[in-house]
């Protein structure tokens, strides 16, 4: 394995630019690795049984921890470390619109700050029936560690992609997408009480500070709000996610479950 990977692993976990991402650990190495990411390099600890498939056609390079640590610049406990290039179609979003079913559900988020809350949201999506998730340029990359931890591997499992915000809202004008935005339940329908759109349809959540603003709030089609008790007024933008996945998803199977009976 040549040293220049190496070299490019550290200065990647330093200050990561694209087109690279890093992997902490042997789950986000072997999600990358099932999806037929590109993988270039991969390190473990010399006292890690952990290994890659043959069928992988990659070197796990096996150095003491302490080296590891030199090399991630900070005391490391996971014992595996790798470093994989983003797929070349992540900024394709037009591409995408292409492939999506003609009942796609997606989350579409245009600016968020905190890199965990983009993972989490990419998290969400995987496990709760969303086909793909948008983020916008201006706010934080799904690839940066941080997002690449926190979404337990979600970010290998579906597409993800990275635009202007108004290519996003334009590419899902002319795809037929019904764009539903997440707001207070006082100024949208409650959650619970809104009839999901039939089709293909985007579910868009704000800035953690700021919402959706003027801008996306006339590009949506409906506003939804989940109601708060006790005095709260909002949930952080990734629990949002989930509830309103888990609502617009079981709203469709029982609207299947109705179509299939009658």
């Amino acid at each position: 394995m040549s040293e220049d990977w190496l070299g490019e692993l550290g200065r990647q976990i330093r200050r990561r630019e694209d087109p690279w991402l890093v992997l902490e650990g042997r789950h986000a190495v072997e999600a990358a690795v099932n999806g037929w990411w590109d993988v270039k390099v991969v390190v473990a600890a010399e006292d890690s049984e952990w290994d890659l498939p043959g069928w992988s056609g990659l070197e796990v390079r096996r150095l003491p921890r302490r080296e590891i640590e030199e090399i991630a610049g900070y005391p490391f406990h996971r014992g595996v470390i790798g470093l994989a290039r983003q797929p070349e179609e992540a900024r394709d979003v037009a591409g995408l619109m292409e492939e999506l079913d003609d009942d796609a559900l997606i989350v579409v988020c245009p600016r968020l700050n905190d890199a965990a809350n983009v993972g989490a949201v990419v998290r969400n999506a995987a496990a709760l029936g969303a086909q793909a998730v948008l983020f916008g340029a201006e706010g934080a990359s799904p690839f940066e560690r941080k997002a690449v931890r926190s979404s337990s591997g979600g970010l290998f499992r579906i597409p993800v992609r990275i635009a202007d915000g108004g290519q996003i809202l334009r590419c899902l004008k002319s795809s037929g997408f019904c764009i539903v935005g997440t707001a207070p339940a006082e100024e949208s329908v409650v959650l619970d009480e809104s009839d999901w759109p039939d089709g293909r349809v985007a579910i868009l959540f704000g800035s953690e500070d700021e919402g959706l603003g003027c801008f996306w709030e006339a590009a949506c089609d409906q506003l939804v709000g989940i109601p708060m008790e006790s005095g709260m007024d909002s949930l952080n933008v990734a629990a949002s996610t989930a509830v309103c996945l888990w609502q617009a998803v079981s709203f469709r199977r029982a609207t299947a479950d109705e179509d299939d009976f009658f």
